[in-house]
């Protein structure tokens, strides 16, 4: 017999045949996006050949800014010799350099012109495999999504920062 290991177990299976579709599509979408075939087709869409975690690292630094390597790891959700690793493949390709911090006693990456070309690409790139998704969506099934998922994500984020466990998703969160 298994013990239930987590004390917020409240019963069975939700009931409401909505969640339920709801949990089974994100289920999905989560699966498909996490598959390397699903990332190496849109690398090749963007004409980038950077990993995630590269990417990653790039788009943290277009959003927020110059970080350090311990900021730019916890905002990505990595520990920092993972983050050395793969600043040391951006620094070596031009997608970002290394400088002294505004105390000169530490070293702040900032993104490059051809990181944020980089970023560009990865953007336009995935606006047109959207847009090929949802070729044939009328403009306000797209705008009803746009606006729902846009609530859901922020919803979520919210939710995961909840966790006392969980690096916050932004420097801002913490």
């Amino acid at each position: 017999m298994l013990a239930a290991s987590n004390s917020s177990y409240t019963g069975p299976v939700d009931p409401d045949p909505t969640i339920a579709s709801l949990q089974r599509a994100w289920l999905t979408l989560s699966r498909q996006a996490q598959l390397p075939g699903t990332d190496e087709r849109l690398r090749r869409e963007a004409g980038i050949d950077l990993a995630r975690p590269a990417l990653t690292a790039l788009a943290r630094l277009t959003d927020q800014g110059p970080l350090t390597i311990s900021e730019l790891a916890a905002t990505s959700g990595v520990d920092i010799s993972t983050m050395s690793r793969t600043l040391k493949h951006l620094t070596d390709r031009g997608f970002a350099r290394r400088q002294r911090g505004g105390d000169l006693r530490c070293i702040v990456i900032e993104i490059t012109p051809d990181g944020r070309m980089a970023v560009e690409q990865m953007i336009a790139a995935g606006q047109r495999v959207l847009r090929d998704l949802l070729g044939d969506w009328n403009e306000a099934d797209l705008s009803q999504l746009a606006h729902l998922l846009t609530r859901f994500s922020e919803d979520f984020v919210r939710y995961a920062n909840r966790d006392p466990n969980r690096q916050a998703a932004t420097i801002g969160e913490r």
